[in-house]
């Protein structure tokens, strides 16, 4: 046997085991499955456990060209991202899950993703893509005779429609929801349908219907164990006695209400209950009471305000994360098939080395023992180089990726502190509508004859003039405002030396876009007033009649 023979006898079953071992390690579409199946079956996993490894089957799906794992890990990716309060990525990965669906056929999971996008639509409040898809759903759910799916789509089309005051129709399509359930005997669906009716009666002033419609909510809960739906009606069924003002059982109800949900330590509720306590003891002169209990909603108010940004700042941070882990993980699964390569590509080198030198070898009567050092050096600097080229082609491209998310978590920065400002708009409204109201009636209280009371009632109106003060919240305000637009409040003075300090307040306000209502809450003028206050600073910003002010407000900066 030649020594060629003999090379190529060793070297060829070295070389087929080392495509094997690669070719075994390649991830398959069974391997998507089994992390959604995980994800899907197993609803205790914690929310960093359910987004990681739904991303996970999203990333291997897509290096897969799996589209069902594509389909399934999206629309996945949309109902966790929903439940942690994610809407605008939901909102992405939703699209992309009813794009491969629609691709694949599926109508089924077409119109449950459907259905799940026209929810993170309502409750971000944009009404419009919330009812096209509501609708969609309903029309895929009637073509496939699935009778359960069209009367749950029937109940969020009617709590769409009371969002929007559209009473008739919210009526029209919660009764057709309860008509369905009541047949099935559904006590969850049931729940909330009732729940949702009473809300509806409520706000038409039906208080008799509204009531009639709570019981029936708190009666399934409290069957069904579910403690804080359960207290959100008995709130709510206070509410009725005291709109028809039979306070001693609006007291009554509602105290239970607050007393659950401390045991609960629901917070929200607690509050909630807090505050209509508050009104309630306001509207029977019972001050002291309406003052405590008042005082209560107010801490707490402040107390849920900041878990409320705690949270979506964790929520921002868990995804910024996961991102960071997913980004890990394939840098380093490039690096071990880099390694894979480098070993395959070593065999073959050696082989070829091996080969090269048994020919030299063979040939070494004619050759020189320094041409053959030269030859070997020289093959050793070429396999050395293409390895480096290699790994600094992977350097720049990790390089390139901290960069994106970097340039990510600079814009989720922006987002929450867009949110920061909207929530500290709404905070100045809520204040200075509830102290209004409050200053009012204790003015009513005030006539009273008796001496004491109107003493304390004097000193009280006083105290309550002086939480009108906005110096406090607006420096808050004016900070977050300063920290998103930051050189808008120097560029107007710069361009306008003679706006008063109102005058700044109003432009910042009409800057991020608040409703007329919301303003004139917040500097605590009448309509009237703001009309008046917005014609003079059209005439100071030089405005021509037909000019638009918000627009001219928002190129300042």
């Amino acid at each position: 046997m030649s020594i060629r023979s003999t090379l190529f006898a060793f070297v060829l079953p070295l070389l087929l085991g080392a495509c094997r071992q690669h070719s075994h390690d390649l991830p398959t579409n069974t391997a998507v499955d089994h992390l959604l199946l995980q994800v899907e079956t197993h609803p205790a996993l914690n929310r960093d456990s359910s987004l990681f490894m739904t991303r996970r089957a999203l990333i291997l799906s897509e290096e897969l060209n799996y589209p069902y794992g594509i389909a399934r890990s999206s629309h996945l990716l949309g109902s966790i991202l929903y439940k942690i309060g994610s809407l605008d990525l939901a909102i992405n990965h939703l699209h992309i899950a009813i794009h491969q669906y629609e691709l694949l056929d599926d109508p089924q999971h077409l119109a449950e993703a459907t259905s799940m996008i026209g929810q993170v639509y309502l409750r971000s409040e944009n009404y419009q893509q919330a009812l096209i898809h509501l609708r969609e759903s309903m029309a895929l759910f009637t073509q496939m005779n699935n009778h359960t799916g069209e009367a749950r789509i029937q109940g969020q089309l009617g709590h769409l429609f009371e969002k929007t005051e559209q009473y008739d129709s919210a009526l029209y399509y919660q009764q057709m929801a309860l008509d369905y359930f009541e047949q099935r005997m559904d006590s969850a669906e049931l729940a909330a349908i009732y729940d949702n009716i009473g809300s509806i009666y409520e706000d038409l002033e039906v208080y008799d219907e509204a009531y009639q419609h709570f019981v029936k909510a708190y009666d399934f809960n409290q069957a069904l164990g579910n403690i804080d739906e359960a207290i959100v009606n008995l709130n709510n069924i206070g509410d009725t006695y005291r709109k028809r003002q039979q306070y001693d059982s609006a007291i009554h109800y509602t105290r239970i209400a607050w007393q659950q949900a401390t045991l609960q330590q629901n917070q929200y509720q607690v509050q909630s209950a807090a505050r209509d306590l508050s009104i309630i003891y306001l509207e029977t002169g019972h001050v002291d009471s309406a003052y405590y209990f008042l005082d209560q909603s107010y801490q707490l108010n402040e107390t849920i305000f900041g878990h409320e940004i705690a949270k979506k700042i964790a929520n921002a941070q868990t995804i910024f994360d996961l991102e960071k882990k997913q980004q890990t993980i394939q840098l380093l699964e490039k690096e071990k098939s880099l390694t894979r390569k480098v070993t395959l590509g070593g065999a073959i080198g050696l082989a070829i080395l091996l080969l090269l030198v048994a020919y030299i070898s063979y040939q070494r009567v004619t050759r020189s023992a320094k041409e053959r050092k030269l030859l070997q050096i020289e093959n050793e600097l070429s396999k050395s180089e293409l390895i480096n080229a290699q790994l600094n082609e992977e350097k720049l491209r990790t390089e390139l990726e901290n960069k994106r998310l970097q340039e990510t978590q600079l814009q989720m920065d922006l987002e929450m502190k867009n949110s920061a400002l909207s929530r500290s708009a709404l905070h100045l409204i809520q204040k200075n509508e509830f102290l209004e109201t409050l200053r009012t009636n204790l003015k009513k209280i005030k006539k009273s004859q008796k001496e004491d009371v109107h003493q304390k009632i004097s000193k009280l109106t006083k105290s309550i003039d002086l939480n009108f003060n906005m110096d406090e919240d607006w420096e808050e305000f004016e900070n977050i405002f300063q920290q998103i637009h930051t050189e808008f409040f120097d560029q107007l003075r710069a361009k306008h030396p003679t706006l008063t300090n109102s005058e700044v307040r109003l432009c910042a306000m009409i800057h991020i876009n608040l409703h007329s209502h919301e303003i004139a809450s917040i500097l605590s003028i009448s309509s009237d007033s703001l009309r008046i206050a917005r014609y003079r600073l059209r005439k100071k910003l030089g405005l021509e009649k037909g000019e638009n002010l918000y627009n001219y407000i928002v190129s300042i900066g």
